[in-house]
């Protein structure tokens, strides 16, 4: 078994970057704070999909960015996942309303960590 991935800040925010150069929207951090707050929570997590999980909704639902929150939650959980030879395999509509139901406070990190079970394949 291969050791899961430790994420940095730097790396977060590369990432988002990315997001941002790639599907357009106003970069820029809005609260460094929770970026770290998410790097330590994910280090400290020994389970990829509870891993995977916190990255989608501490991203989604605290809004570290000024913008692409939802699309830079999403790279970062299919970056852990993929570190494990894993991916998200639910089609885009329903990852698009996965997405919106964390952004808008309905369901909690064990909630999304049970989708990710569910929706995630060995690549």
């Amino acid at each position: 078994m291969t050791a899961i991935m430790i994420l940095t800040s730097e790396k977060i925010l590369d990432i988002h970057k990315l997001v941002i150069s790639k599907f357009g929207g106003i970069g820029g951090v809005l609260c460094q704070g929770t970026v770290d707050y998410l790097v330590d929570q994910i280090n400290a997590e020994p389970d990829l999909f509870r891993k995977a999980a916190l990255a989608l909704h501490i991203v989604a639902n605290c809004h570290p960015y000024l913008d692409g929150n939802k699309r830079s939650a999403f790279q970062i959980a299919e970056l852990i996942l993929s570190s494990e030879g894993r991916a998200i395999t639910a089609e885009e509509e329903i990852i698009i309303r996965m997405l919106l139901r964390i952004d808008s406070y309905q369901c909690q990190v064990d909630d999304v960590k049970i989708w990710l079970l569910k929706n995630t394949d060995k690549l």
